[in-house]
C-alpha cells in the first residue's frame, strides 16, 4: 500500500515538473513578445515625433483654402 502511495506521488511530482517547465517556456516566449512590441511602439513614436505633420500649429488654425 505505501508503495502504491509513494509511486502516486511521484507521478505527480513527475507531472508537476513538466508543467512548470511548460509554464516556463509560455513565460519566456511571452517575454520575448512583449520586449519586441516595446522597441516597435518606440520605433513607430520615433517616427511619429519626426513627421511633418506634426508641427506647432494651432489646432483651430483655418486651411489656407478659407
Amino acid at each position: 500500500m505505501e508503495e502504491k502511495r509513494l509511486y502516486e506521488i511521484e507521478k505527480r511530482l513527475s507531472y508537476l515538473e513538466r508543467f512548470i517547465e511548460d509554464l516556463n517556456e509560455v513565460v519566456i516566449n511571452q517575454e520575448r513578445i512583449i520586449e519586441a512590441l516595446k522597441n516597435e511602439v518606440i520605433e513607430l513614436k520615433n517616427k511619429d515625433s519626426q513627421s511633418p505633420l506634426l508641427e506647432n500649429r494651432p489646432h483651430n488654425e483655418k486651411p489656407p483654402h478659407y
